[in-house]
């Protein structure tokens, strides 16, 4: 095994933090009063259908359902009931 590979990945995720990547978390945290870390993505139907532009997440024992444009430039999330994201 190469011990290189798994350096490079650690190169690519801290790059892509330190830039801005636009994960589901850090979308969901700027567009609500939450930290990105204190995220959590909620499985739900959308997540299981691939939907990369609607997803549920949980933060401070609030649900949200969060819905973004195709290139994530936009992002809304609003507090949603459970049988939303189940």
């Amino acid at each position: 095994m190469n011990p290189r590979i798994p350096l490079h990945a650690l190169i690519i995720a801290v790059a892509c933090a330190l830039s801005g990547c636009k994960t589901q978390s850090a979308m969901t945290a700027k567009s609500t009063d939450c930290r990105t870390i204190s995220v959590d993505i909620v499985k739900s139907r959308y997540s299981r259908e691939g939907s990369t532009t609607v997803w549920c997440a949980k933060c401070k024992n609030k649900l949200y359902l969060c819905v973004s444009n195709p290139d994530h430039s936009r992002v809304e999330c609003k507090e949603s009931a459970l049988e939303m994201c189940e």
